[in-house]
């Protein structure tokens, strides 16, 4: 497949909404990438990362600044999540989280956007690692987004962003799933995005395969990750 100059661009609304954000985001997380060249022009790929220890996903719309605002080289990327959370209940937050290029978290929803030509951003971990340690992946069991790759016979690109979970320092749980963070807008942190290597899934009928690459692909970004910070402490 040939990469096209640019690629179309994104739905009205989402234009209206992040493009005034774009500025504002890059003078205030100050972000530094390293690895794009990894991230492939020519076609949709399964982005895999850590869940941030945030709730505005501000983090995320860089992330989207980054890969395809900017030069709208490589796919439009859209992050996969529940619906129907109580972030999605919440007036004003609720549908901008609706309109910021999401898709539901469905093995159906995801295949349907890469064989669109879209890329789509998958945390496997979900809420265990928006309540764990920072930089710290849990993803035990979790293949859903290798099974998707599989199928959707597209190259998994693993993910760090170090610096997305001391955006919010400090937690008061509610109980339940619910939870105060502070401040409610987010530290002024730089963050640290870092793409590695395409990773290339096996037959979707290998079950054990599958499973197996699901684990390979958690031990590189977990790897990914740790360089990353490492390379931001050396940095200080």
């Amino acid at each position: 497949m040939t990469a096209p100059a640019r690629y179309p661009p994104p739905p009205r609304v989402q234009a209206i909404l992040l493009t005034p954000l774009r500025p504002l985001l890059r003078l205030w997380f100050r972000p530094r990438v390293a690895g794009l060249e990894n991230v492939p022009k020519d076609r949709p790929v399964v982005f895999v990362a850590k869940h941030p220890k945030g709730f505005l996903y501000l983090e995320t719309i860089l992330l989207g600044f980054i890969v395809y605002w900017v030069k709208r080289d490589r796919p439009l990327i859209r992050p996969m999540e529940q619906r129907n959370t109580s972030i999605h209940r919440t007036p004003i937050l609720g549908f901008v989280r609706r309109n910021v290029n999401t898709v539901p978290a469905t093995e159906e929803a995801g295949l349907a956007t890469l064989a669109a030509g879209e890329s789509v951003l998958i945390f496997p971990g979900g809420g265990r690692e928006l309540y764990g340690p920072p930089d710290r992946l849990d993803w035990n069991g979790r293949r859903g987004f290798a099974r998707i790759a599989a199928k959707g016979r597209v190259p998994v690109v693993p993910v760090a962003i170090v610096g997305a979970d001391r955006q919010h320092p400090w937690r008061l749980p509610l109980g339940g799933k619910r939870s105060l963070w502070f401040p409610p807008f987010p530290l002024p942190v730089r963050f640290d995005y870092a793409f590695g290597a395409p990773m290339e899934p096996p037959s979707p009928d290998d079950a054990e395969a599958v499973a197996e690459f699901a684990e390979r692909v958690a031990e590189e970004t977990q790897a990914l990750i740790d360089r990353t910070a490492a390379a931001r402490e050396g940095d200080r």
